[in-house]
């Protein structure tokens, strides 16, 4: 029998040591490396066990020193042998002069066959010269046939990539992690994945930040976007800049299968989606751009946005977290297109959403078929202050019926409601024109059994366009 599949025959006590070496290799993968190594001081029947791990995590953080961690990789990679490496993870905090030493781990990684390679790498500042460059990947990496997965951190200048034309022949899924960024390692990237099929783009940018996206990848089915800026506004004049840098954020991807796309951004940056014609989910989280309240940041946006929905018209599901539909804002400017394919919203409602904006989402998804709004708490707080200048605006009765209301929209659920005067007066408005509702399901907040009995009654009085809808009120679970 094979090493793999040895089985021995536990001490007393000892149940873990009798299992095979394969499902003992699995437990030891949820480890570092150095707490996997560590386990062959356990017995003899522990000493080797960890050479058979598929993944291999090394971790050498911006204080330890370089050296000693050098050669502890050596000595793994060593000792292995031949054995396959599925996934490697390295982190490092180095100097210019230890280039040369990463070279060859991830050279034995290629001619191992890693599937899955992460990597995080930290340039001392101390140790760059004016002709610093940064680290080149290699290209056996870039030309690997075994990568699947890729995660990078891309920090300033630290990585560099210069991919040739036919690199990454079965990559299907990146992550890049951006600390602020600089160069174009990024850009050259996300052009050399033709079987690319899952990219996630996330970080942190600095307020002078130029960066340039461009996606290309005709095999692209999920796209995520998760970005942010430092929002500090210390005066008008700093507000200003802030605002005219955001504008230098640009994001395009011809996708032509892309199915989902995911975007959290809390300053607005320019998103155009091109050739997108087999989207069908989107979930924008666009949450915090509240801090941003001045009526010249609606103004400015009202093309970033109009481009951004431009993008996302033909999804059937809609998740929307956007609070600078308020009335503080001039609705008129968002010119937005109609969503014919709708037939699923939800609404995550903020500080200074206003209702209006509800009324304008239905107007232009006439084939609505399932609505869903939370009132967050964030939102619950304004509420309860009607002279605030950040509360959701008034609810007053649209001059036409969308037409969702008339023929489509089935069901609607509300969460975290208080049961304010403008919520009621929604749902009342809803309740009369919903003309082939089956349900409207409301979520409280919180309220007392008291309160709760007084609500069914409430709702229970409101005409009703149609005769087959149920109105239920959600008890709080204590």
């Amino acid at each position: 029998m094979g090493s793999n599949s040895r089985c021995c025959k536990p001490c007393i006590g000892d149940r873990i040591s009798g299992l095979p070496d394969a499902i003992l290799s699995h437990i030891l993968s949820f480890l570092t490396t150095e707490d996997a190594v560590k386990t062959s001081v356990l017995s003899h029947r522990w000493f080797d066990v960890w050479t058979s791990v598929p993944k291999i995590n090394l971790t050498l953080g911006s204080q330890a020193a370089f050296e000693p961690f050098a050669q502890f990789v050596d000595s793994v990679l060593f000792f292995r042998g031949s054995s396959n490496i599925h996934t490697f993870q390295l982190r490092c905090s180095v100097i210019v002069e230890d280039f040369c030493r990463i070279d060859p781990w991830i050279y034995t990684a290629v001619r191992r066959n890693v599937v899955e390679f992460e990597f995080d790498l930290d340039v001392d500042v101390d140790s760059k010269s004016l002709r610093y460059e940064g680290y080149e990947l290699p290209r056996r990496l870039l030309m690997c046939n075994t990568l699947e997965v890729l995660k990078l951190t891309l920090n300033h200048k630290d990585i560099i990539i210069n991919p040739p034309s036919d690199c990454f022949p079965s990559l299907n899924f990146l992550h890049v992690t951006l600390q602020y960024p600089g160069g174009r390692s990024l850009e050259k990237l996300l052009t050399c994945c033709p079987v690319l099929e899952d990219l996630i783009i996330e970080g942190h940018l600095k307020d002078d930040s130029v960066v340039n996206i461009n996606v290309s990848a005709p095999k692209l089915k999920r796209l995520q976007m998760r970005l942010s800026m430092d929002l500090v506004r210390w005066d008008e004049g700093d507000y200003k800049m802030l605002e005219y840098k955001c504008k230098r954020i640009y994001f395009n991807a011809d996708a032509p299968n892309l199915e989902e796309f995911n975007l959290r951004d809390n300053f607005l940056a320019s998103y155009s989606l091109n050739n997108a014609k087999s989207l069908s989910k989107a979930m924008i989280d666009l949450g915090r751009l509240y801090t941003l309240e001045d009526p010249d940041f609606a103004r400015d946006s009202a093309d970033r946005m109009h481009r951004l929905f431009a993008g996302i018209h033909n999804v059937t599901y809609l998740s929307l977290s956007s609070p600078v539909y308020g009335d503080r804002f001039p609705r008129d400017q968002y010119h937005l297109p109609t969503f014919n394919i709708l037939n699923h919203l939800e609404l995550h409602l903020e500080p200074c959403f206003s209702w209006q904006f509800l009324t304008k989402l239905l107007n232009i998804s006439p084939n609505l078929e399932y609505l869903v709004f939370a009132i967050h708490i964030s939102c619950t707080a304004k509420l309860e202050n009607r002279e605030s200048e950040f509360a959701v605006g008034q609810w007053s009765q649209p001059d036409f019926v969308p037409i969702c209301l008339l023929s489509s929209l089935k069901k609607i659920c509300i969460q975290g409601f208080h049961a304010w005067p403008d919520e009621i007066e929604v749902v009342k408005y809803l309740l009369k024109h919903g003309e082939v509702l089956n349900t409207v399901k409301i979520c409280p907040s919180y309220f007392h059994s008291e309160e709760e009995m007084k609500l069914r009654q409430k709702l229970s009085m409101f005409p009703k366009g149609s005769r087959t809808c149920q109105i239920e009120v959600m008890k709080i679970k204590s």
